[in-house]
């Protein structure tokens, strides 16, 4: 692959099959997207592109702008010569996926002097041209926006760019509410409490007397095995799933002693097998 050809794609297709959808797909896999830009401007960009080319962009065209189905084609082929890398990508839905579309959305198709129905039609036939030229072509009938994103993803997920999904470790208290954003919630209140040791009470869980105190029960030691064991077995399915965020909760009564040492023991595992990871402890340092 040329080292100084930008990566550029552009995104077109039929009105109401999805190309937002598509548009933040590609913004979730490191892609800079400009939408709805004018076809007198697309070579500008791409000489400021060609300067940077390490970054890749998207740039989504439609019959939005003026006399786009006429003067689209000949731009095409003037760009896939000056630059290997550009691909287009043409976006489509079935006609009555399309009327269904709009009819539920109650936005106006960009046709709107004609019926629905005739619009759609009328769009799809002067869109023909445009789609001969796609590198690829994206059906939408019948994906729901999860299952588009999963396909944009396994097309375009190869760039370095790409934005990891980010493990956040949480520690809670009970007494304070739950935690509305947790993907999984662990309770740990089963387990020895250094509140009941009056040295320790005071401190927070992830001081290194409270960690050596907890981490002496053999009882904390499997229950975090296990807890780390289910997390490692669900994360990847996450990840395929296209989540951007998966929040892991550990809640016990105050959320300052064992909770923050079951989230702050989990981070760390979870950075050393190479997971990007944030940690947050909700409720340490509330006042008793």
């Amino acid at each position: 692959m040329s080292t100084t050809s930008p990566r550029v794609v552009v995104v077109t297709g039929l009105s109401g099959a999805g190309k937002s959808v598509v548009t933040r797909c590609f913004e979730d896999l490191g892609y800079r997207c400009v939408d709805n830009l004018p076809l007198e401007f697309i070579e500008q960009l791409f000489q400021q592109v060609g300067k940077a080319p390490a970054q890749p962009w998207v740039v989504v065209v439609d019959v939005r702008a003026g006399g786009f189905a006429r003067a689209f084609p000949d731009l095409v082929v003037r760009l896939k010569k000056r630059y290997p890398e550009f691909r287009v990508v043409f976006v489509e839905a079935d006609a009555e996926a399309l009327v269904r579309r709009f009819s539920e959305t109650r936005r106006p198709h960009p046709y709107r002097q004609l019926s629905l129905p005739d619009a759609v039609a009328q769009e799809i036939a002067d869109m023909a041209p445009v789609k001969e030229l796609a590198d690829e072509v994206l059906d939408t009938t019948g994906l729901t926006p999860h299952e588009l994103r999963a396909e944009v993803a396994a097309r375009f997920g190869t760039t370095e760019l790409t934005l990891p999904m980010v493990v956040r470790c949480l520690s809670f208290g009970f007494r304070h509410g739950l935690p509305s954003e947790a993907n999984l919630l662990f309770d740990v209140r089963f387990l020895p409490n250094p509140h009941f040791v009056p040295d320790l009470r005071p401190l927070p869980g992830d001081h290194p007397d409270v960690r050596r105190w907890l981490e002496g029960h053999a009882e904390v030691g499997e229950t975090f095995q296990r807890f780390h064991e289910l997390v490692a077995a669900l994360l990847p399915a996450f990840r395929r799933e296209q989540k951007s965020y998966v929040t892991i909760a550990f809640g016990c009564t105050g959320g300052k002693h064992r909770s923050v040492f079951m989230a702050q023991r989990l981070a760390e595992r979870l950075a050393e097998e190479h997971w990007v990871v944030a940690l947050d402890h909700r409720d340490r340092d509330r006042e008793s």
